[in-house]
């Protein structure tokens, strides 16, 4: 595995991928509050589907999901996961896709439990 940045220097290349996203078309961002506390999100991305594979004129992919560490097991994932399939149907997405670290066991069984299955290998050379 490749190093991994700072918690610090990792947020400050996320927030300006996540103002990225967000100031363009097709890309959507779900929250999840608990009160007025945000206690997660979601951003899913739209766009035509593969060249290649048969997965639809349109695809979604999750981008990212977080959930605070505290909310973890009690179902805030799932019902993210199920809120970003919703609006990528919605916008005509047959396929819903996310890629996962291969070493994130956690993650990996998250997104089977909700239907995920393996479809591509990304490998990385340095």
């Amino acid at each position: 595995m490749p190093p991994v940045r700072s918690p610090e220097d990792s947020w400050q290349f996320r927030k300006g991928q996540y103002l990225d996203w967000l100031s363009q078309d097709g890309y959507i961002l779900l929250v999840a509050e608990r009160g007025s506390e945000l206690i997660g999100y979601v951003v899913v991305s739209l766009g035509e589907g593969a060249a290649t594979w048969d997965l639809g004129e349109r695809t979604a992919e999750i981008e990212t999901l977080s959930v605070l560490e505290s909310e973890r097991g009690s179902g805030v994932g799932a019902a993210l996961t199920q809120a970003a399939t919703d609006v990528a149907n919605e916008a005509g997405a047959d396929t819903v896709l996310v890629g996962v670290v291969h070493s994130n066991e956690d993650a990996i069984r998250f997104y089977e439990r909700e239907g995920f299955k393996p479809f591509y290998v990304s490998l990385t050379k340095s």
